[in-house]
């Protein structure tokens, strides 16, 4: 398939660039891909489409607060900077991107907006920095991470700090988070969990339905377009995943006993599919693995019954992933019903459940 073939138009308007101030409250747009209806609904009656014995699968995974303002010196200017992911185990060593390279050579030490904070560049890996972090209050990365950073937000959200009456900088680490993370390592949100709320999922719990936690860290792939000509042609960027052996066997049990497994999110479906070991009943075994799993034209989901997703961006991996499991056809109608009844798109926007 061409990569214009996943191609639609969207008024910039409709870009959500905050989230609701209740979570819950956004649209909810249920497709059935048996019937190919299109029923427009909200989240908070998502018990409506589910039945007891369905078994969520979340992602746990926590967004760092990974984009960082770096300075060589008062006069030389402004230096951007995106965690990437860790380089080992040692936490104050990150992989990174730098918006300059210029004057950024192994040795050189940056400076951050607090003094007690600086970034030593190690060394380089293609386009990649490697850097450690430096306190000399003795404070550990995430603390210091979490004084300097700001949260990674994607390039279509746009922020005015300048004279701004909230203070952006730290509501953004907050809001772009689901309630349930819990684990540190995503550069990007899981966006589709990000409409739940404790009430929500207790009244989905009393109703019968499921939660089991993974962890998947989502990298810098998400932001990577599809720039080939053919879909097939792009190469994805590995994420790091981990299923242990008590969420294998709560899946495992759903699918023997013919329940749905329906994945909050494409990466929550990425780290599933990626893991399944008996391709006929759909079955996975506990991992602790890095995916590269491109779900495109042609593949044949194993695990997954059903998804809960926002809406993505055109031309994108996650666009794919869900036409693949809906129909292409279907699912375009869908985004285009979607535009007319003013949803709100992308990682701020509205959820879409696929069953």
């Amino acid at each position: 398939m061409r990569a214009t073939d996943y191609n639609y138009n969207l008024p910039r308007e409709q870009i959500a660039q905050f989230p609701l101030e209740e979570r819950k409250l956004c649209k909810l747009m249920v497709l059935n891909s048996k019937s190919r209806e299109i029923l427009h609904s909200r989240f908070d009656s998502l018990k409506s489409y589910l039945i007891p014995g369905d078994l969520l699968v979340i992602n746990n995974s926590k967004v760092l607060p990974a984009k960082l303002h770096l300075f060589r010196d008062k006069t030389l200017g402004k230096i951007v900077a995106l965690l990437v992911s860790k380089e080992s185990q040692k936490e104050d060593i990150w992989r990174a991107l730098l918006s300059k390279r210029k004057g950024t050579t192994p040795g050189t030490i940056l400076l951050t907006e607090k003094k007690e904070i600086r970034v030593l560049i190690k060394s380089t890996i293609g386009e990649e920095f490697i850097i450690e972090f430096i306190d000399s209050r003795g404070k550990i990365t995430s603390e210091s991470l979490f004084e300097i950073g700001m949260a990674p937000l994607p390039p279509y959200i746009k922020r005015n700090m300048k004279n701004a009456e909230i203070d952006y900088k730290n509501k953004d680490k907050i809001d772009y988070q689901t309630i349930y993370a819990k684990f540190d390592g995503s550069i990007a949100a899981p966006t589709a969990g990000m409409h739940f709320t404790p009430d929500l999922i207790q009244e989905l719990e009393d109703f019968g339905v499921e939660f089991v936690q993974i962890t998947h860290h989502i990298g810098k792939g998400t932001f990577k377009p599809i720039k080939t000509t053919n879909i097939e042609d792009h190469a994805m960027d590995k994420e790091y995943y981990e299923i242990d052996s008590h969420a294998a066997e709560q899946i495992n049990k759903a699918k023997l006993s013919g329940r749905r497994v329906i994945t909050v999110g494409t990466s929550s479906t990425r780290a599933l599919e990626s893991s399944c070991m008996d391709l006929k009943r759909g079955l996975i075994e506990p991992k602790t693995a890095w995916t590269g799993l491109f779900i495109t034209d042609g593949y044949n989901y194993k695990v997954i019954d059903g998804m809960i997703t926002n809406f993505h961006l055109p031309k994108s991996t996650n666009l794919v992933m869900v036409c693949v499991f809906g129909g292409r056809e279907y699912i375009l109608k869908a985004y285009k019903e979607a535009v007319e009844n003013n949803y709100r798109f992308y990682s701020y926007g509205d959820a879409m459940l696929l069953i």
